[in-house]
């Protein structure tokens, strides 16, 4: 076995076991060899050889993933529904409108977010954990923080691709453009295709990329406070309780809210009205400095904060109780 594995082959392997797990096929069972991360047979083991090594490697990488992607699934989706209001409330102020605070319509949508977010969620965070452990194993010489944010950054744009077309969907309804998601697919589809489901991709990325580095890097640094100081009172238990994680996820959630608002304004502008701000990233910027000057980067970073702060504290502890019940 090849011991200078490379970001990217561990980036294939979890994807591989992410999708798998996901959609409970069992198939591809040489997964592993292909991707460089099992053993090659020894020669002359025959078919059995060939297929049981890969095959026990499939099978327990896919048993812990499966923890992690059945957390993730559970706390994104209780975050997302407990939350989705104050979501609401900020896509309105950034833009620009007047009933911001509106009680009518806060839902709206709730159900298409759902549908993008969870799965979004299994990928991004269960991805996450399979890409730290590999690379905290494979790379034992380098500091821990910096592998937690190579493995955030591979986490997210893992779940990138499922998440873009739900969130047009979810701003547009939030926005009032349409009256239910049905209408919203309807007319996206009808105006610009698979397209227009894309339409702020880069401006998403661009948000989530950074959030997430932040989020899961403060977070991991955090727990990893606290469980130095319960090893120092001779702790036996090391796992967090719900109001540590509470705490730890409180400090994520607002210092990666907080830094990604310019961020996450210019991504709400390209996603709800594209053409008006070029169609770009850099046009967006252009426009929102000439338009609103400074202040424009930061609008809705309350609501943003008072959205994000509270949906981390929820989501860690859901996502830390669920994995310590399922070990």
């Amino acid at each position: 076995m090849n011991e200078h594995i490379t970001i990217i082959e561990i980036m294939k392997q979890s994807v591989i076991c992410l999708i798998l797990a996901i959609f409970f096929v069992p198939m591809l069972v040489s997964a592993g060899q292909s991707c460089g991360l099992v053993a090659r047979p020894v020669r002359g083991g025959g078919l059995s050889s060939s297929v049981v090594g890969p095959f026990r490697t499939f099978v327990s990488t896919v048993k812990e993933g499966r923890r992690h992607l059945a957390a993730a699934a559970v706390a994104r989706a209780v975050s997302i529904f407990a939350m989705y209001p104050v979501d609401t409330i900020k896509t309105r102020i950034q833009m620009g409108q007047a009933n911001a605070f509106s009680v009518n319509g806060l839902y709206k949508g709730v159900g298409g977010s759902l549908v993008g977010q969870t799965p979004y969620g299994v990928l991004t965070f269960g991805s996450y954990e399979l890409y730290k452990g590999a690379l905290l194993s494979k790379f034992p010489d380098v500091k821990p923080y910096f592998l937690y944010a190579v493995a955030a950054v591979l986490g997210d744009i893992t779940g990138s691709g499922w998440l873009c077309p739900s969130e047009v969907v979810k701003q547009q309804l939030q926005a009032g453009m349409y009256e239910s998601t049905g209408e919203a697919v309807r007319a996206i589809w009808a105006k610009k295709g698979l397209k227009g489901f894309y339409q702020g991709y880069t401006g998403g990325l661009a948000r989530d990329v950074p959030f997430r580095v932040a989020q899961l890097t403060s977070y991991e640094i955090a727990k990893s406070f606290y469980q130095r100081v319960k090893k120092n009172r001779n702790d036996e238990k090391l796992e967090l309780s719900p109001i540590e994680t509470a705490f730890c996820g409180a400090v994520a959630g607002t210092f990666s809210s907080a830094i990604t608002c310019p961020l996450d304004r210019i991504k709400t502008l390209l996603m709800t009205d594209s053409a008006a701000y070029g169609g770009s990233v850099a046009s967006c910027i252009s426009k929102i400095w000439m338009d609103e000057g400074l202040s424009g980067f930061c609008q809705g970073l309350v609501p943003r904060v008072a959205y994000i702060a509270p949906s981390a504290v929820i989501f860690f502890i859901a996502y830390e109780q669920v994995q310590q019940r399922m070990k």
